[in-house]
């Protein structure tokens, strides 16, 4: 997995010829007693390799209210509130120390040109708890009995499923692409493809593109009057991102337009070229494997190259042209 995120980190880097460095949360930076977590009834926010944190902190009722905080709790059966900051792994994905989130916590980056290549994220055991055998708030996720607890619904009805939802904003503005990663789905037939997350996993951001900040969001199929019944939270380690400077655009290229996009076979991409040159087009998918690599001998004005797609799985790729002193990329989906 690390060679993944390393591979990531240089196609960004060589996609737009750019000065980057790929820089790593693991939440070990910072200084905890064990068995214990971060608390700062001031509502201070924490930052590390230009990564800001919200951290909030109520002061009526004295108690941790919004954000993220850094924790190295190892406690895996208090499946209560009185358990907010624990995982369900007991343990952080690298190191001893990890990062506990809640619903609606924003991660702000101080260089605007970040792509945030992605994290691993585990069930807190408060959460993984309620969905395995439910709780006074939320039933167990597949009982098809009608007895379950929360929200009644009748039996055999339980498609259900559990999910942090990641956005990506620029400039106050919130990004068209986001990224889900299901921590709990029992909506395929058979029992046996149910599941909860119980160890940590991946999860790829690198389709958000560059980002000021992030928001994590959750969602769930058990609701009451509007909102989720199982406990709102998640936990994370080793947050990578890239910080990008000098972000330069083809020279000798003036306009490229990509049609369609999304697509279901072919791509049509048109450029309007300055000079007459060669011209790399070389399509990468998400993980940054090459799967195409190609040299056209582009003309003074309109040109149009059509790449094949009908071959490449339902996801998202990107097209990197390049010439000899410059790249830019273009991302598509494939549906």
């Amino acid at each position: 997995m690390k060679k993944t995120i390393t591979k990531l980190a240089i196609l960004i880097g060589l996609a737009c010829n750019i000065t980057s460095i790929a820089q790593t949360v693991s939440f070990d930076t910072f200084t905890l007693s064990p068995n214990s977590y971060y608390l700062n009834n001031a509502g201070t926010d924490f930052s590390s390799v230009g990564a800001t944190f919200r951290y909030g902190w109520n002061t009526s009722w004295n108690g941790w209210e919004s954000g993220s905080a850094y924790t190295n709790i190892n406690d895996t059966v208090n499946g209560t509130y009185t358990n907010l900051y624990g995982c369900i792994t007991g343990t952080a994905f690298s190191g001893t120390n990890y990062a506990t989130v809640q619903r609606g916590a924003v991660v702000s980056f101080s260089n605007n040109t970040t792509a945030v290549n992605g994290f691993y994220i585990t069930n807190t055991t408060y959460a993984w708890k309620s969905i395995k055998n439910g709780d006074q708030f939320a039933r167990k996720f597949g009982d098809t009995t009608g007895t379950g607890s929360g929200t009644s619904i009748p039996q055999g009805q339980y498609p259900d499923w559990y999910k942090v939802i990641v956005r990506g904003y620029r400039s106050g503005l919130m990004l068209t692409d986001s990224v889900e990663y299901y921590l709990a789905d029992y909506r395929a037939a058979g029992t046996s493809n149910d599941y909860v997350i119980k160890n940590w996993q991946y999860v790829n951001c690198i389709s958000l593109g560059q980002v000021d900040s992030i928001s994590f969001d959750m969602k769930s199929s058990d609701n009451s009057f509007g909102f989720m019944n199982q406990p709102a939270f998640f936990s994370i380690d080793n947050f990578v991102m890239q910080s990008t400077v000098g972000l330069e655009e083809l020279t000798n290229i003036s306009n490229t337009t990509l049609f369609p996009n999304p697509t279901t076979n072919n791509l049509f991409l048109n450029i309007e070229s300055n000079t007459t040159s060669a011209l790399s087009i070389n399509v990468f998918d998400i993980s940054g494997k090459e799967l195409q690599n190609n040299t056209i001998q582009t003309t003074i004005g309109k040109n149009q190259y059509n790449i094949n797609a009908e071959h490449l799985e339902a996801g998202v790729y990107f097209i990197e042209l390049s010439d000899d002193n410059v790249s830019k990329k273009i991302k598509f989906i494939k549906l």
